[in-house]
């Protein structure tokens, strides 16, 4: 059985801010303050003859404002399993996100918004750029989103979720329909106020 060693440094310290980021914005703060342009997540583990093994677990590339730019992912071995890449707008807003992984598959998305900064429309392609499916947002005049429908390459629709609100703008339903228009399931949140 492997004795684990364990490392405290001012890396490994960075390196948990940033397993932490979807989770605590204010790390993105930090991110920015101290001009951190990436994070290597290493593990070193003592076996039982004694020597050390490090292995690679992760590796993200920051923009200046603290955005990721690139997410690398390895295995437990340290082989690499997969990595993102994301685009923004001005907003800060996704607009381009790839994703490779080792088996071959790939997937890039590109998100458009308005000028409300609703997310309109989102593309989904494979490796060789051919669209596999798109799309669409519908809205509500407060912003609230009411449709939402997939379609394949060929412009026929995939699936249909509508959306329902209550008087404080809280979402009380989801309806899903299939490709034939028919519902398949209906998800309500009930609030206690």
């Amino acid at each position: 059985m492997p004795i684990f060693k364990p490392h405290i440094s001012l890396i490994s310290l960075i390196s948990l801010i940033s397993l932490t980021l979807p989770i605590h914005a204010q790390k993105k703060k930090d991110i920015k303050k101290y001009g951190i342009k990436s994070v290597t997540v290493t593990t070193t583990e003592k076996g039982a003859d004694g020597k050390e093994n490090s292995i690679k677990e992760s590796y993200t590339k920051f923009a200046p404002d603290g955005e990721i730019l690139e997410d690398e992912q390895y295995d437990k071995k340290g082989a690499f399993k997969k990595k993102e890449t994301f685009r923004y707008n001005k907003n800060k807003d996704i607009v381009e996100y790839t994703e490779k992984q080792t088996d071959g598959s790939f997937r890039k998305e590109v998100t458009k918004y308005d000028m409300n900064n609703n997310k309109t429309e989102m593309y989904l392609y494979d490796a060789a750029g051919k669209l596999i499916e798109k799309t669409l947002f519908v809205y509500n005049a407060f912003g609230e989103k009411t449709s939402e429908v997939v379609y394949d390459s060929g412009g026929k629709i995939i699936r249909k979720e509508m959306f329902t609100y209550d008087k404080n703008g809280m979402k009380t339903e989801k309806k899903t329909f299939d490709d034939k228009g028919n519902l398949i399931s209906v998800k309500k949140f009930v609030y206690e106020y």
